[in-house]
């Protein structure tokens, strides 16, 4: 079974328009949302947001790293921050730390 023809869901998606319906100073895609697969054809459905219109199309970019990176965003904050905050951290026993600290376990002055 091939998975490389999924997509995810309500990610943006550049739907190319064509040349006829657009003269040269107008762009060449409209940015929209993936919504589905077409039915007996090779083919994406679309919804574009501006007109509130959906459509298929078969010429579509997909811009599925912003949406993954959205959300793995969303998860850092509600974790409780970024994981690569300036706290110290400990992994198999091993303390690591941004600032420096003598032997005794004060911490050094810059």
């Amino acid at each position: 079974m091939d998975y490389s023809a999924l997509r995810i869901f309500d990610c943006p998606a550049y739907s190319l328009v064509n040349s006829q319906k657009r003269n040269k100073l107008e762009f060449n895609s409209n940015k929209c949302n993936f919504i589905g697969f077409t039915k007996g054809f090779k083919s994406f459905r679309l919804c574009d947001p501006e007109t509130k219109s959906v459509f298929t199309n078969r010429d579509v970019i997909f811009d599925e790293k912003s949406i993954l990176q959205e959300r793995s965003e969303t998860e850092d904050k509600a974790q409780g921050g970024a994981s690569n905050s300036s706290a110290d951290t400990l992994v198999n026993g091993i303390e690591f730390s941004d600032s420096p600290k003598r032997l005794d376990g004060q911490t050094m002055a810059p």
